[in-house]
């Protein structure tokens, strides 16, 4: 898969770190069912936040990033999903049950505390078959932005302490969006 992507810009500006170039990113909440809808069913496919990320480096975190000028939302999620991950969700979206939407995020969150100001969150549910064998992953970007990425039961990862709260995110997309098309994982 090739996408334009374009470098995020900092300046430094008396004493402060200014991001110039994007402030409005994409967050794939990517959830994975293997046979019947039970949460033990479930996965999640983390990525580890490298050594050149500015913030939450070690943490695991869902795969997200920051929209780029010429680019839709959805195409946007499709390419942070390939970079952090290596999974093409056009392909996926052929062959698996998916519950979801990748033209237009499910919900927009914004507190500009952070380096961004507005997060387009994307509820993104794969459902396969019993016993087929979750996609390997496979980052595309160097070690140094995902230095390792990992399957996780959905379960575990909503215990864990991830990056950016993503746990909470999950957890709030499973009750909302996931509860609202009927999907209810017990």
């Amino acid at each position: 898969m090739k996408f334009n992507n374009r470098e995020n810009r900092c300046i430094s500006f008396e004493g402060q770190e200014l991001w110039i170039s994007r402030s409005v990113t994409v967050l794939a909440v990517l959830i994975f069912v293997v046979g019947e809808q039970k949460l033990e069913n479930a996965y999640v496919p983390l990525g580890k936040r490298g050594i050149a990320l500015p913030d939450e480096v070690g943490k695991w975190g869902l795969p997200g990033g920051y929209l780029d000028f010429d680019e839709t939302a959805g195409g946007a999620v499709q390419r942070e999903i390939w970079e952090e991950l290596g999974l093409n969700v056009l392909a996926l979206h052929k062959v698996h049950g998916f519950v979801g939407q990748l033209d237009q995020p499910y919900s927009v969150f914004s507190e500009p505390r952070r380096r961004q100001n507005v997060t387009l969150r994307f509820p993104l549910m794969f459902v396969m078959a019993d016993g087929t064998i979750l996609p390997e992953l496979n980052p595309q970007v160097g070690e140094d932005e995902v230095a390792e990425a990992r399957w996780f039961g959905l379960r575990e990862a909503m215990e864990m302490e991830l990056a950016f709260e993503h746990q909470r995110i999950m957890e709030d997309c499973l009750a909302g969006y996931f509860s609202d098309q009927g999907v209810l994982l017990k």
